[in-house]
């Protein structure tokens, strides 16, 4: 162990390189007695190690401070319908939009302007309109007559119909509706009682025939998830006033050929 005394001279240089070095003002070193810098080498040790045990807590608390948590993304919730067979998982922004035509909503009475509130599964429609609306007549083939009695009923009025054929049910559907005083519209749609995607397999043609004239229409049927309304408000059906009706009509009578075909 080194006599303090003969450490003097040492550290004397010491300090004077410091003061020529400018550490002083880098490092802030405070100007002590003589016994502050002669400590014995066992305090040195002693600082040394504090410092390093500093140093560490310092640089894991600085680990500490940089580690950020990671959260657990939420999973986005399921379609209301996914009981039935949804399987769509969709942001909270997107279910309203999806649900709204998701094939796997319950499919409601497709009967128009009926105050019936009854819905259920695809399969169940067929035994419900046999049951709770027995007045829709139901015909055979891929080509019939839909007749349309009593045409200038005053009012709104709905003409119902059935067809049977390729192993599917469509609904025939003849709307009127007074647009404004004194003026009367038609509308004529197919709906196929099944989903968009097997009505995409199928065409209808409805026509009118006259004295020399003829008026015919062609499209895809809806699903009875579109509904008679959708079609109206989007055109998508034929459509012809008081006045082409009664060029068509006999004795208040109209009848409209329906040919089903498959795509």
């Amino acid at each position: 162990m080194l006599c303090p005394a003969s450490c003097l001279p040492l550290l004397r240089e010491l300090a004077q390189w410091r003061c020529l070095l400018g550490w002083h003002r880098q490092h802030r070193v405070a100007s002590g007695s003589a016994a502050g810098l002669t400590a014995s080498a066992a305090g040195l040790t002693t600082s040394a190690t504090g410092l390093t045990a500093s140093t560490g807590q310092q640089q894991q608390g600085s680990e500490v401070r940089t580690r950020r948590p990671v959260g657990r993304t939420k999973p986005l919730p399921d379609s209301q319908y996914s009981s039935a067979g949804c399987l769509l998982s969709l942001h909270h922004s997107e279910k309203p939009d999806h649900e709204e035509v998701c094939e796997f909503r319950p499919y409601t009475c497709p009967c128009p302007g009926a105050s019936c509130k009854w819905h259920g599964a695809l399969e169940a429609v067929m035994p419900h309109l046999m049951h709770a609306h027995k007045s829709i007549t139901t015909l055979q083939g891929e080509d019939i007559v839909f007749l349309a009695t009593d045409i200038n009923l005053p009012g709104a009025v709905d003409w119902v119909m059935m067809q049977s054929c390729f192993s599917h049910h469509f609904m025939l559907v003849l709307e009127k509706q007074e647009k404004y005083e004194g003026h009367q519209q038609f509308f004529a749609v197919v709906l196929l009682i099944g989903t968009r995607k097997q009505a995409e397999n199928f065409a209808y043609r409805l026509e009118l025939n006259g004295n020399r004239r003829r008026l015919t229409w062609e499209a895809t049927p809806r699903s009875i998830h579109d509904g008679v309304a959708a079609a109206i408000m989007n055109s998508d059906c034929l459509v012809f006033d008081t006045s082409v009706a009664h060029l068509f009509a006999d004795n208040g009578n109209l009848g409209i050929n329906v040919t089903i075909s498959m795509c």
